[in-house]
């Protein structure tokens, strides 16, 4: 049986998932609404439908997948309320706006869920995280079916859980590009050409995250790095004396504040 899914939002998220689902066998028939029209090139590169309207066409959605920037869920989903039949699932990727929040906006009851992914869904099954509230079981196992076709689920006990994960999983990709940004600009300040350096750093990048699969427990794998008295063990001395590691909790913790009141001016 064919999926019809509704995509409202074309945004770089959006391209991540499309990506994730084109590898997926699970068959669909996908259809994406942004009122920007320029964003029409993102459906033609993926070949689904586009419309910078909302129409009658929404009617036959079994899913409408909530990918708007937050500032606009609330004129997104008005739009899209009187066109959604009975039984569609809703899927918010939204950060930081509960399916309370969302189910105030609808007109009708219905099954919302709560997901949280990140960028990295593009190249592989990345995590995605979910969170439903009194659902039926029907609702439970067709969501979960069409999540797991590109991704590899984890359901949350609640909607705090999401906003955790969504300062941790979600911006984590931000935290490991924003680290590589420092090496690249060491090489050159060193001198490395700027091919050079983006070769090398891309090495460091992808060998590190193998090593660290194979060796989950970190703090032994810094150990086998960094000998005593050695190169590594000074770089290392000097990034956990300026506490390198706080600021970067303190950050995380900003997020996770950020997806609590995400609205918050």
């Amino acid at each position: 049986m064919k999926n019809h899914i509704t995509i409202l939002g074309s945004g770089n998220l959006t391209k991540s998932i499309l990506d994730g689902m084109e590898a997926s066998k699970m068959k669909k028939n996908i259809g994406l609404i942004d009122t920007d029209k320029t964003k029409k090139i993102v459906s033609k590169f993926h070949k689904i439908n586009f419309s910078s309207e909302y129409s009658d066409s929404i009617s036959k959605s079994d899913f409408i997948m909530l990918l708007v920037k937050p500032k606009d869920y609330i004129k997104a989903l008005k739009s899209v309320d009187p066109y959604i039949k009975e039984g569609a699932i809703i899927l918010s990727f939204i950060a930081g706006i509960s399916n309370k929040n969302i189910q105030k906006v609808l007109t009708s009851r219905k099954t919302i869920v709560r997901c949280m992914t990140n960028l990295t869904i593009k190249k592989e099954k990345s995590f995605l995280f979910y969170y439903m509230k009194s659902a039926k079981n029907d609702d439970i196992e067709k969501t979960e079916r069409l999540l797991s076709s590109f991704s590899i689920i984890k359901k949350c006990k609640n909607e705090q859980q999401i906003n955790k994960l969504t300062a941790l999983y979600g911006s984590g990709p931000a935290y490991y590009v924003f680290f590589n940004e420092i090496i690249i600009q060491a090489f050159l300040n060193m001198g490395f050409t700027r091919r050079e350096t983006i070769l090398y750093t891309n090495s460091l990048l992808l060998g590190t995250s193998k090593l660290i699969k194979n060796e989950p427990d970190t703090r032994k794998l810094l150990n086998s790095i960094a000998s005593k008295g050695g190169t590594t063990e000074a770089a290392l001395y000097e990034l956990r004396k300026n506490k390198i590691d706080l600021l970067i909790r303190k950050a995380i913790q900003q997020a996770y504040k950020k997806s609590n009141k995400i609205l918050s001016k």
